[in-house]
């Protein structure tokens, strides 16, 4: 039996290599997209997967990360790879309005861990932001993309 030796660099090169499907989807989608919460589990590899689809589709498209970037590894990963990167708090609502406006949002924001003694800070993050996203994007395309936890 051969066992290929796991690497994070083989899991991330696998994560962020589209399929066909993705590439033909890339092609139908006017506009460029920002993925809000990009600094979580599975923002960085997603958003170089919308990276390189745009790539292997042969469409111009911004991909802009959006993330406290807290996570230098996965803030590297995602310039590296060509995504444009925006540092701040979402929670800062003059900075979240100060964004460029986009025609593709996809909103991975949630406080999920962590909020014995701050509930209120996992209420504000998972009840109010959403509302201050969804009016600040209010012409734009909005897919909420969840790690699947309960909140």
């Amino acid at each position: 039996m051969n066992r290929e030796t796991w690497t994070e660099e083989k899991l991330n090169r696998m994560l962020t290599t589209p399929g066909p499907a993705l590439v033909e989807d890339m092609k139908k989608i006017k506009g460029d997209i920002m993925i809000l919460g990009a600094g979580g589990k599975r923002g960085p590899t997603l958003s170089v997967l919308a990276k390189n689809a745009c790539k292997m589709a042969g469409v111009e498209k911004r991909i802009i990360a959006v993330s406290r970037g807290s996570d230098k590894l996965a803030v590297d990963l995602m310039k590296e790879n060509g995504v444009e990167f925006i540092a701040m708090d979402l929670m800062d609502t003059k900075k979240l309005y100060e964004l460029p406006d986009v025609e593709n949002v996809i909103f991975m924001v949630g406080k999920k861990f962590g909020t014995n003694g701050n509930e209120w800070q996992t209420w504000s993050m998972n009840s109010v932001l959403p509302a201050f996203v969804a009016d600040k994007f209010r012409s734009s395309n909005i897919v909420v993309f969840s790690s699947g936890n309960i909140y």
